[in-house]
């Protein structure tokens, strides 16, 4: 021990000798330590964390599907024959997600809170039937926000939509499944409802198992399957192709992030690579120039396994001091990439900093001491003892093995880094395709807002549209406003799916339906959004329950359903969802051009519907105002406007579409802007790697370069031999790093954005920033190596 500590002083000796060196080498590993904590940190939290639930590897979440990328929400129907003919699954339960307006509560003004309806299993079988009472159980924020942790919440009355309900719990902090839920209620209470009990119908349900102890997963897919094809012959106008998908609960939760962060994960492992041969190098340089060093202490009987100790100790002293500096830089680094994540996944908003994360920054510390470290250690103890102190200040000259080892170092970072910046930049040009797509409406000058009505109190459509009226009438008059809409099923917030088929055809079954997107209007909603009338009309004032059913159609809908038509006048059977109505026939009287309605990566764009609210009773609303003043300011007298109409309702969710158009890219954004950042720090270290190698190389041949102009040589020459040797290893690098490129390309392709994987323009662009770069670390020695005075150079020697 006594021998390591005086090993461990004598590095920090060394090291405080040369304070360039050792700030360098100390920097770089940091940056490459950082980098890999920062992300590690990130997977860890994301992927590899377990969620806070007993056996929570058991859970598993189960949709309906009609085939590959094609989820949806399942009938309850099917939830029940599940419930009865399942074995490998000890529990089933089923969700259904909202929310409500929570008011009743003394002092305290309405509120927007999240609620899930689930079946028994938290609630006794005397309160999960229909008929019990109303009753609820809070989360601990709502216990802790709205009744400040007081024993007498139990007990006490909530209003939920009107409603009376009773709190009979409240649950633990680490339960807000299924996505973070403040109240949850009973919903067998509900479930004769008519439409939730039509085996055609899947109304937002979500329904949840847990494995039975030693059932795999495949064991339950296989039994789910079974059961689907029983249903399917059971009931083949409702279930006609439809298959039980079985996911655990993490991997739905998390799953699609996977592929990303794996990748991250191993642009990172590169650009540590290149810090770690960058470090190799510098190391070996310094080694050589202390070679007439370890020469005298192997004269005086110190053995090669000392001298290779020494030079790992400070190795790892270096690596120590670059692990912590590394550590804390991941600590800034992880807020930053916090903002940058995806805000819809919680498990991105709070990254802990624990016990894996510093066993992990730790073992990646040691190992590239290791990987530094190791080979100029070996290397420098073999030096000729005799030739070394015979040797000028200098030192002797290198070995051959050791000069290609030293070449073959910088030619691996050229290829890590020639792969890394083509794939940065096909990244970056997705990412650029993303954010150019046309959306068919215009988010910027828009301001967002969503209001929930409670149906006890909105029971008819005529209720609806008054209020809805009322408050347009309202913020029309706001100052800078422009324009106001409202709508029930808004572009990238949700949407409602509804079958159709053209009047006077035979009704297809609900296997074979055809499906668009339903959007009920009101207002100057088109004008709004900016989204153009291409024929017909808009929908009106005129439009209400008394007149003739009326909608407006995308150009994608007439391109897929009408080719070569003309749509006006033509009529759809369209079931709008208004209760015990069912299809009925709606004149086609405008199509304006298509607006997307989802997220690239959410499901493929559908034909739209557009209905008036005033022949289409809807209560969950969505407010759009358009205007020339700050959006902020409007919150407020947004809020002033429906207060004047009902006291009782809650504005929430009050944001500018273009923030919700951009958390649609949040995955993109992270990739681009990471993948780009390790690229540039993969340039930079392997653009310094490159000089190093250079300028250490022409030190070392101070006295050949000397000679050749004494000879005759001119310094264009000079020049002309320093530049080809760091040309010559830019050559083979990028042939090596094409290759990699090519590889990782294709891998990439299915995360890009019509961006193909092989992109002739992007190999040009990357390839001319590499030999910039490589050019401009030549140039510095070689236009040093060529002003070298033979004189001089001679008489040093």
């Amino acid at each position: 021990m006594h021998a390591v500590l005086q090993d461990f002083r004598y590095a920090l000796r060394m090291l405080a000798k040369q304070p360039a060196f050792a700030a360098i080498a100390v920097v770089t590993l940091a940056l490459g330590i950082g980098a890999n904590t920062a992300i590690f940190s990130i997977i860890d939290s994301v992927l590899l964390r377990p969620l806070p639930y007993p056996h929570a590897d058991r859970i598993m979440v189960l949709n309906e599907s009609s085939g590959p990328g094609q989820d949806f929400s399942v009938a309850l129907p099917d939830y029940f024959d599940w419930q009865k003919e399942t074995k490998t699954f000890e529990h089933l339960a089923c969700t259904h997600k909202e929310s409500r307006n929570l008011s009743g509560i003394p002092g305290r003004e309405a509120e927007r809170v999240s609620t899930a309806s689930v079946t028994r299993n938290v609630f006794s079988e005397d309160e999960d039937k229909v008929g019990a009472p109303p009753v609820a159980i809070i989360s601990d924020r709502i216990w802790q926000r709205v009744f400040n942790r007081s024993p007498k919440a139990i007990g006490q009355s909530i209003v939920l939509h009107d409603q009376n309900f009773t709190v009979i719990g409240v649950m633990p902090p680490q339960m807000t499944s299924p996505q973070d839920t403040d109240v949850w209620l009973s919903l067998m209470r509900r479930s004769n409802n008519p439409a939730w009990m039509d085996r055609s119908h899947h109304p937002m349900m979500f329904v949840w198992g847990q494995l039975k102890f030693g059932v795999t997963v495949d064991q339950a897919r296989s039994e789910m399957k079974t059961i689907a094809a029983q249903l399917e012959k059971a009931y083949p106008e409702t279930n006609k192709g439809e298959t039980i998908v079985v996911t655990p609960l993490l991997e739905n939760l998390v799953g699609k992030y996977r592929t990303n962060l794996g990748l991250l994960l191993g642009a990172v492992g590169l650009v540590l690579l290149i810090a770690c041969a960058n470090l190799a190098n510098l190391f070996a340089a310094r080694g050589a120039a202390r070679s007439r060093e370890f020469a005298i202490r192997a004269a005086v009987g110190a053995s090669r396994g000392q001298i290779v100790k020494q030079l790992l100790v400070e190795s790892f002293v270096v690596a120590i001091i670059g692990g912590a500096l590394g550590f804390f830089i991941a600590l800034w680094a992880r807020d930053a990439l916090s903002i940058l994540a995806p805000q819809s996944a919680s498990r991105f908003q709070d990254i802990p900093f624990d016990l894996p994360v510093l066993i992990f920054t730790v073992v990646v510390a040691s190992v590239t001491a290791v990987l530094f470290g190791l080979w100029p250690a070996w290397q420098s103890s073999r030096a000729d003892v005799q030739l070394a102190l015979k040797a000028g200040s200098q030192g002797s000259g290198d070995a051959p093995s050791a000069k290609r080892t030293r070449d073959w170092l910088v030619i691996s970072q050229i290829a890590l880094t020639l792969t890394l910046l083509i794939a940065a930049a096909l990244v970056l040009k997705s990412f650029s395709r993303l954010q150019a797509l046309s959306l068919g409406y215009e988010p910027r000058g828009m301001l967002t807002a969503r209001l929930e009505m409670p149906w006890r109190t909105y029971n008819t459509r005529d209720k609806i549209d008054m209020f809805a009226k009322t408050l347009l009438d309202k913020v029309r008059t706001l100052p800078g406003v422009q324009s106001v809409a409202t709508s029930s099923n808004a572009p990238l917030m949700g949407g409602w799916q509804t079958g159709l088929w053209r009047e006077g055809t035979p009704q297809p079954t609900a296997a074979d339906m055809l499906s668009a997107d339903l959007e009920v209007v009101l207002g100057d909603y088109f004008s709004t959004f900016k989204a153009p009338l291409l024929r017909g009309r808009t929908l009106n004032e005129r439009d209400t329950k008394n007149s003739p059913r009326v909608i407006v159609v995308d150009q994608a809908m007439v391109d897929k359903y009408f080719p070569g038509e003309d749509p006006i006048g033509k009529r759809l059977m369209v079931d709008a969802g208004n209760d015990e109505e069912g299809y009925v026939a709606s004149e086609i009287v405008g199509v304006v051009a298509p607006m997307r309605f989802h997220a690239i990566d959410e499901m493929a764009p559908l034909p739209v519907i557009y209905c008036s609210l005033g022949q289409v009773q809807r209560t969950s609303l969505t407010l759009f105002v358009r205007s020339t003043s700050g959006l902020v300011t409007l919150e407020r007298p947004i809020r002033d406007a429906i207060s004047s109409i009902d006291p009782a309702l809650p504005l929430f969710d009050i944001r500018p579409m273009t923030d919700r158009v951009q958390e649609t890219w949040g995955t993109q954004r992270l990739l681009s802007f990471l993948f780009s950042v390790f690229a540039g720090l993969a340039l930079t270290l392997a653009t310094i790697g490159l000089y190093g190698l250079l300028a250490y190389t022409t030190l070392k041949r101070v006295r050949e370069i000397g000679v050749r102009l004494a000879l005759g040589a001119r310094p264009s020459q000079i020049l002309t031999l320093i530049l080809s040797h760091g040309m010559q290893l830019l050559l083979f690098g990028s042939a090596i790093g094409l290759a990699g490129a090519i590889a990782v390309s294709h891998f990439l392709q299915r995360l890009l954005f019509e961006v193909g994987g092989v992109d002739p323009g992007i190999y040009l662009e990357v390839g001319a920033v590499l030999i910039s770069a490589t050019f401009l670390a030549c140039w510095i020695p070689a236009r040093r190596a060529s002003r070298v005075d033979p004189v001089v150079a001679l008489r040093s020697e």
